[in-house]
């Protein structure tokens, strides 16, 4: 027979501290990443915004660095609201993205087009370091394009309480599905350090939620339609809900 247990009631191993919560330091993936970018004076150019009124499309974003480019390729698809899962074994997502070293060229491009929303079900090339998902959160998606597009600009508490428009549901890197592998990654790029061409696809990803927003109220309403102030922009991150 089972013995009784003591079982610990959630508020007791449920701290931050028992957790192993940490503020971000100097020593974090982001903040390193960052301090990276401005150091060498990194610049991030759109060079591809091919989105219909409903922000469905392919958008391309060029890093320019100091000895080369990398290219953070974006697709936005329609998805019904009975399809949207964050749980792994989802099929479909509202967004795709992959992270290309160099530019893209029209066949490249038609085969991330081929690829990049199948996610595991596709094939990448070592050309790609970083391979990435984010679906809307919707609630908040929809309330910053109603006040943008009616030349407002969104509640800084609605914007605090989720934190993001996008949320990640995975982010793979490291050799995962056909992707470049570390050793490769750290001796034929300038991502010698671990996590660091995730973090910079991560960052651009935040960016391109902000752009989509933008462009999808103003097709709502082009005569009065607003873009998001700065401030309001600082508050916004990248959600997670791969763990």
């Amino acid at each position: 027979m089972l013995q009784n247990t003591y079982t610990n009631k959630a508020c007791t191993p449920m701290t931050l501290d028992r957790m192993g919560s940490r503020y971000p330091s100097r020593l974090s993936f982001s903040r390193s990443m960052l301090r990276t970018m401005i150091k060498e004076n990194w610049s991030l150019t759109r060079s591809v915004f091919d989105l219909d009124k409903d922000g469905y499309g392919t958008a391309i974003y060029e890093i320019k660095t100091v000895k080369e480019i990398y290219s953070l390729v974006c697709f936005s698809q329609y998805l019904a609201d009975e399809e949207r899962s964050d749980r792994v074994i989802a099929e479909k997502w509202d967004t795709a993205y992959a992270l290309h070293i160099g530019q893209l060229n029209n066949k490249e491009l038609n085969r991330l087009k081929e690829n990049i929303p199948l996610q595991e079900a596709g094939r990448n090339s070592p050309k790609e370091l970083v391979l990435s998902r984010a679906n809307k959160s919707v609630r908040l998606f929809k309330k910053v394009v109603d006040c943008l597009s009616r030349g407002l600009q969104p509640n800084i508490k609605d914007i605090n309480d989720v934190g993001y428009l996008l949320r990640t549901t995975a982010v793979y890197g490291s050799g995962k599905f056909g992707l470049s592998d570390f050793i490769r990654t750290k001796s034929a790029t300038l991502f010698d350090q671990p996590f660091r061409a995730e973090m910079l696809a991560v960052y651009v990803i935040r960016e391109f939620s902000v752009d989509l927003v933008e462009h999808v109220a103003h097709h709502v309403n082009p005569s009065k339609a607003v873009k998001l102030q700065k401030n309001i922009k600082q508050h916004l991150g990248i959600g997670n809900s791969t763990g």
